[in-house]
């Protein structure tokens, strides 16, 4: 393992790793828990069985502080970035059955160190409970404000895992949401945070997601997503 200290913060360099990763869903769609899922914590969380080394590069969440630790970045080939479903912004949340939401950066590398050679992390995507306009939250019912939420959430994993415009750092707040195909399709729309330096600089972006209920395991897929530059240019990219 290798460590360094940037900017007053501890990372870790969990290095490369060999394991194959298996990914299971942590909540389902209708809030029933999807095939395989081990534990379910929050929206947004997810399992996942990993062979050291991980293959992450984990930074303290609070500098100095008993916050967690998220992950930085992912090592190139590594086994967290072959998994497919780990990206930079992400939270550990548990290793094996230790709660480590609240560890500080010293405590996690102790346990990780000391661990066995194959662990179950429990991740979650750092988000906290989503914001939305009072005049679209008055329009949905449980069931669609849930979807929204899934949709939302699945999106921002999309885009941290392409990296195209850095990381998304934060949800400000969900602005539109429409559904169509008897509601198996939900279409959003919010505005987030991104960083290409670890939110240091940020800028904001509207984004534009579709996504749908899968009937294998109840999850949400995305179909389509686009990000507008809410400052700059202008631009729109197509992520999806």
């Amino acid at each position: 393992m290798k460590v360094k200290r940037l900017l007053g913060g501890m990372i870790a360099h969990l290095l490369l790793g060999d394991a194959v990763a298996l990914y299971f869903h942590a909540r389902a769609i209708g809030g029933q828990a999807a095939r395989g899922a081990s534990r379910l914590k929050a929206l947004g969380d997810f399992t996942l069985d990993l062979e050291k080394p991980l293959g992450l590069v984990l930074e303290e969440r609070v500098v100095g502080g008993s916050g967690g630790v998220r992950i930085e970045s992912l090592a190139v080939d590594g086994a967290a970035e072959a998994s497919g479903c780990v990206a930079p912004g992400d939270v550990l949340l548990q290793v094996d059955d230790v709660d480590v939401s609240a560890y500080d950066f010293d405590a996690v590398m102790d346990l990780l160190v000391s661990a066995p050679p194959k662990l179950r992390l429990t991740i979650g995507d750092g988000l906290g409970q989503m914001d939305m306009a009072s005049n679209l939250a008055k329009t949905l019912s449980p069931d669609q404000a849930y979807f929204v939420d899934a949709v939302v959430r699945a999106a921002v994993r999309e885009a941290r895992l392409r990296r195209k415009l850095g990381n998304i750092e934060e949800v400000e707040i969900v602005v539109g949401a429409g559904f169509q195909d008897g509601g198996q399709k939900c279409l959003v729309r919010f505005f987030a945070i991104f960083s290409k330096d670890g939110g240091f600089s940020t800028y904001t972006c509207q984004v534009s997601a579709t996504g749908v209920r899968r009937s294998d395991d109840e999850t949400v897929g995305i179909v389509k997503l686009s990000c507008a530059k809410d400052e700059g240019l202008g631009q729109t990219i197509d992520l999806i």
